[in-house]
């Protein structure tokens, strides 16, 4: 999942390097979960438990963070031209 990876990822770059121990075992903690239910907490799909609510907080805070080009589909996808437009 395309989403997933990047919200993922994006945490490694921007805030891996300045958790603490206790965060970092659980974010470690967090990938060990399946794939559905990893999805499921990181795009609120489902509430975080209370030991996942500040980490899961960062990972989706940091969404805001994303630049136009870590979008996963081109802004262009999914806009419809003006009738009597150039498509």
């Amino acid at each position: 999942m395309r989403e997933l990876d990047v919200l993922l990822e994006r945490y490694l770059l921007t805030r891996w390097k300045l958790a603490s121990p206790e965060r970092q075992a659980e974010f470690v903690a967090l990938l060990e979960l399946p794939d559905p239910e990893l999805a499921a907490l990181c795009l609120g799909r489902v509430p975080s438990p209370p030991v996942w609510q500040a980490l899961i907080a960062e990972l989706t805070g940091s969404v805001s963070e994303l630049s136009p080009s870590d979008a996963v589909y081109p802004p262009q996808v999914g806009q419809v031209s003006p009738v009597g437009g150039d498509a």
